[in-house]
């Protein structure tokens, strides 16, 4: 029986960065499973039969998906499973797990507290919701250059 080495990632997210931005269009997966002490946000397009693995969880995901993970050092991982597309749109945000640390304490923010405490194990948003939020992050990405 064999083991999996799951890789700690250090992620290109320095302290004066409030978040990093990466997009790009991929043809498979080929980064190991791995953790970070960092948040990510991470949506797919076109990968309908990739393969998500966050924690014990696994699941075949549709064309498109957006997933928070918040769990500090849970092991995570996409690969190809079954999706046979190679134009993958992919994009992740990481960002420290303090940034809003302050502003969640606020009752006004009970909702989004209770998001991120939820996303410790990993959160799949509905589809409907990845394909609404699409056109904001592609439009965080063109802010950032």
């Amino acid at each position: 029986m064999g083991t999996t080495t799951i890789l700690r990632e250090v992620t290109p997210l320095s302290p004066e960065n409030c978040f990093i931005y990466i997009s790009r269009i991929k043809s498979e997966f080929t980064y190991p499973i791995h953790f970070h002490p960092e948040f990510e946000l991470n949506f797919i397009e076109n990968g309908k039969g990739v393969k998500r693995i966050v924690g014990d969880s696994m699941e075949e995901i549709d064309d498109v998906e957006l997933v928070l993970i918040t769990g500090e050092n849970l092991e995570h991982v996409w690969i190809n499973g079954n999706c046979t597309n190679d134009t993958i749109q992919e994009i992740t945000i990481q960002f420290h797990g303090d940034l809003f640390a302050n502003v969640l304490l606020k009752n006004q923010f009970r909702t989004i507290r209770e998001m991120f405490e939820k996303a410790a194990h990993g959160l799949a948003f509905p589809v409907e919701t990845a394909r609404k939020i699409k056109p904001l992050l592609v439009g965080l990405g063109s802010a950032e250059d």
